[in-house]
């Protein structure tokens, strides 16, 4: 792709962080016949103790606002805070990091 195109592209991206551990499956390695050992475990948490929802960007000439979403986010909140949070003085094309 030419040069021209990367610089009219922005990079955009939202990611979950968890106050505690992963939402997913823990795997615990161990050797067959043995006993589980309680230490390498990780404690559980009541009510998974939280989590915050970020949405950023980026494109050729640098970084955007990083923003945290309250709540769930739909269609019209995403355009929102591109709105509020990009000053871009052209049309860009839109690429999100996840596909």
């Amino acid at each position: 792709m030419p040069l021209e195109f990367w610089n009219s592209v922005l990079f955009v991206d939202e990611s979950k962080y968890n106050v505690f551990g992963s939402d997913g499956k823990q795997m615990v390695w161990r050797k067959p016949n043995s006993e589980l050992e309680m230490k390498i475990l990780t404690p559980s948490v009541i009510h998974g103790g939280g989590s915050q929802m970020v949405l950023g960007c980026m494109s050729a000439v640098g970084f955007g606002n990083l923003h945290f979403i309250d709540g769930m986010m739909d269609k019209y909140m995403y355009l929102d805070i591109l709105k509020q949070n990009l000053k871009l003085g052209h049309i860009v094309t839109l690429q999100t990091l996840s596909g």
